[in-house]
């Protein structure tokens, strides 16, 4: 094992030299439409608290330019027994984390950022608001919008350890200090 080292970090040397980072780095670049389509089937998602029924559904990703987050625009659907369900839209944010023993992203710290539900009694928006905030965190944080899963050979020498995340030029780019 301590043999095939050496050519190791020569490999990932060369492949930091094409991939034209420096020589201790690789990146990961994802679209906005590769989250989209990773994060899409997982949708709908519902969820009951006592006898109030709320669903997300139809997301839409977007990256906004220059944050190490990623927005979410998404329909939600308020349903409580003997009223007329209500309708709306969600726009929320979450940071992209890197989990390198899984070796996947997930969004942690989903935030709210805007919640349209018209029709909504105003003494029940503040808790409509930290109920579907909790449901997106929880939700977010259990399913991986990405996998290194070894596709290429940027994916295959990845190390472990993130450095950085930017979304720039409407992708998302993730640079992995490499072990050498």
């Amino acid at each position: 094992m301590h043999r095939s080292k050496p050519w190791l970090t020569l490999a990932l040397a060369i492949l930091a030299t094409i991939t034209g980072c420096n020589s201790n780095e690789v990146a990961v670049t994802l679209t906005r439409d590769e989250i989209q389509a990773r994060v899409a089937p997982r949708f709908p998602i519902t969820k009951n608290w006592l006898v109030v029924n709320i669903v997300l559904h139809e997301p839409e990703i977007f990256l906004p330019e220059g944050a190490n987050q990623i927005g979410i625009n998404m329909l939600v659907d308020v349903n409580v027994p003997l009223l007329k369900t209500i309708s709306g839209h969600l726009k929320a944010t979450a940071v992209p984390r890197y989990d390198a023993e899984a070796k996947s992203f997930y969004l942690d710290q989903a935030t709210v950022e805007r919640l349209d539900l018209p029709g909504l009694m105003p003494e029940l928006e503040t808790k409509a608001r930290s109920s579907i905030e909790t449901m997106a965190r929880q939700e977010f944080a259990k399913h991986p919008i990405y996998e290194l899963k070894g596709r290429n050979l940027k994916e295959i020498t990845a190390a472990y350890a993130l450095k950085e995340v930017q979304v720039r030029d409407g992708k998302l780019r993730a640079i992995f200090a490499l072990p050498l």
